[in-house]
């Protein structure tokens, strides 16, 4: 049996690629996989599981494929409007809410997959993930509680129940989409996480060991209100994983970083960072540029006044 999920993981990788190739949007994505071994197992793996959320039906894994390449060709085409106007393509959380969140048609296809798949075929995505998994996961208590918000397409919160499965791991939502989503990659690994359809200001009476935060701070207008909620929800000795895009269009993004030091200089207010990855998205770019797309990482533990 191993050797055929060998086998069929090694099929649908190459499929994914030949897929990714025929894109000029995708096209350099395999010369850069190609250097990395490591890069190579995950992806293999990431597209068994990607083949066995799409019922095992090549016909629906090649459509996720297809919405990967949108979803990057959108990230391309609105970062060159970002680099046009100086600005984000919404305003306010109500107008992406209203247009992106709530929607089931760009949800539920091309927004989650897209993110889902880029998990390996994005460089940075992966780094951060890998970064994630081992500097914030790693040599935990054997029991605690985590939350993760938003919780996505579940990626974050399974890998964290995976090397903590005496834990108890919850996530929230504001889509329906994406918890229906999180829960079928629940399902899939077999674990016991919980999935709620819940706006994180409206959490009370709860503390947790470990919150993971991504990408969440950008897509409000007002991020230091999300910063000092989850400070609330967190125990004095507990610790946050957070993530967010600096300069880097999305098309529900809406508070809009301009450089690394910015968003430092807003986590340092309430609290204390342990650990950060700055990942500059283009090569010619370096992590402290200003006006550039940058994936941001941080370790956070609560600052004492």
């Amino acid at each position: 049996m191993k050797k055929l999920d060998e086998k069929e993981k090694e099929f649908l990788y190459t499929r994914a690629l030949d897929l990714i190739d025929k894109s000029s949007f995708t096209r350099t994505i395999r010369q850069k996989i190609e250097v990395m071994p490591d890069l190579q197992d995950f992806a293999k793996s990431h597209c068994f599981d990607l083949y066995k959320l799409c019922n095992c039906d090549l016909n629906m894994f090649d459509q996720a494929m297809q919405e990967f390449i949108e979803f990057s060709k959108e990230f391309l085409t609105l970062q060159l409007e970002l680099n046009k106007t100086g600005k984000y393509k919404f305003d306010s959380y109500h107008e992406a809410r209203k247009k992106i969140y709530d929607n089931p048609e760009v949800m539920g296809k091309h927004y989650l997959n897209g993110l889902f798949i880029s998990q390996a075929f994005w460089i940075n995505h992966y780094k951060i993930l890998k970064f994630y998994l081992k500097r914030f996961c790693g040599n935990l208590p054997a029991y605690g509680e985590a939350m993760e918000v938003p919780v996505g397409t579940g990626i974050y919160l399974a890998g964290f129940e995976k090397i903590n499965p005496g834990w108890k791991a919850t996530g929230y939502d504001i889509s329906k989409t994406s918890c229906q989503y999180s829960k079928r990659v629940i399902d899939m690994y077999n674990l016991k996480s919980e999935i709620y359809q819940k706006d994180v200001f409206l959490i009370e009476n709860a503390q947790y060991d470990r919150i993971i935060c991504g990408e969440l701070i950008e897509h409000l207008e007002d991020p230091e209100s999300l910063l000092v909620k989850i400070k609330s929800l967190l125990k004095k000795d507990g610790k946050i994983f957070l993530t967010t895009a600096i300069w880097a269009a999305a098309i529900d993004h809406i508070y809009l970083f301009k450089s690394a030091e910015e968003v430092r200089v807003m986590l340092k207010k309430y609290y204390n960072i342990e650990e950060e990855l700055v990942l500059p998205v283009f090569k010619n770019k370096t992590a402290e540029s200003e006006k550039t797309p940058i994936n941001y990482a941080c370790i956070l533990s609560i600052k004492n006044n």
